[in-house]
């Protein structure tokens, strides 16, 4: 159970209803809060966990997968940080996955990550747009990616570019809305690089745009900021 705190005074032993429905006590209250204290505390709801996630993500993958028959897949993320959203789908689905990403803090992350799924998994430090790989991936997939380019049209042409014929693509942004915002407002050392948030509906004239079919888009629910899964061919 989560108590809300009470700042307004009660008047003769009962609680100042009248006030509460009213602007005259809002003043008084907002200037004597402890910013410093309402931040941290907003920071510590909105605390990234990754039990919480997989949980979430795993609602949101069985929806939108539910149609699509991923049997032991050959699986490509680009800019991958840890692969979490590729080891995901080799526990569900098996199969093998190459990682692609430039950063070398991203690989060393990786490397500690402990899972056994990364015997299956190749990981290539690389630029997604210009790395050598073959055009025979059953999936190429992507999580926190595409909003951080202004122009996304090279950025989804690489995830169509390695997909055999009949291949799919799965893109997972964070979602504009009121509870995404807060999040990365509170927490700006998350959102030092140039990050776009976009609608459903953006997300979808982004990727017809660039040329994708959309077959499902599913959002999440449940966790600290909200994210939407776009399945395309």
């Amino acid at each position: 159970m989560y108590l809300t705190r009470i700042n307004a005074a009660p008047v003769d032993g009962e609680f100042d209803w009248t006030g509460y429905f009213s602007a005259r006590q809002h003043a008084s209250i907002l200037d004597g809060l402890d910013c410093r204290g309402l931040l941290n505390g907003v920071r510590a709801l909105l605390r990234e966990d990754s039990a919480v996630l997989t949980l979430s993500l795993t609602r949101v993958l069985r929806a939108l997968l539910k149609h699509t028959p991923l049997d032991a897949p050959r699986i490509l993320e680009l800019g991958a940080a840890t692969g979490y959203l590729t080891r995901w789908l080799l526990h569900r689905h098996g199969g093998r996955a190459t990682l692609v990403d430039n950063s070398p803090g991203s690989y060393a992350a990786y490397q500690a990550t402990q899972d056994p799924i990364k015997e299956h998994i190749e990981y290539v430090q690389g630029d997604l747009f210009s790395v050598d790989l073959p055009r025979d991936y059953d999936l190429t997939c992507s999580f926190g990616l595409i909003e951080h380019f202004v122009d996304k049209t090279e950025v989804l042409a690489a995830h169509r570019r390695f997909l055999k014929q009949g291949g799919r693509s799965l893109i997972i942004i964070p979602l504009d809305s009121t509870l995404t915002r807060v999040f990365y407002e509170v927490h700006p050392e998350q959102n030092l690089g140039y990050r776009e948030l976009l609608t459903v509906p953006e997300l979808k004239a982004a990727l017809t745009g660039a040329g994708f079919e959309v077959l499902g888009v599913e959002v999440s629910h449940g966790f600290v900021y909200d994210y939407a899964a776009a399945l395309c061919r």
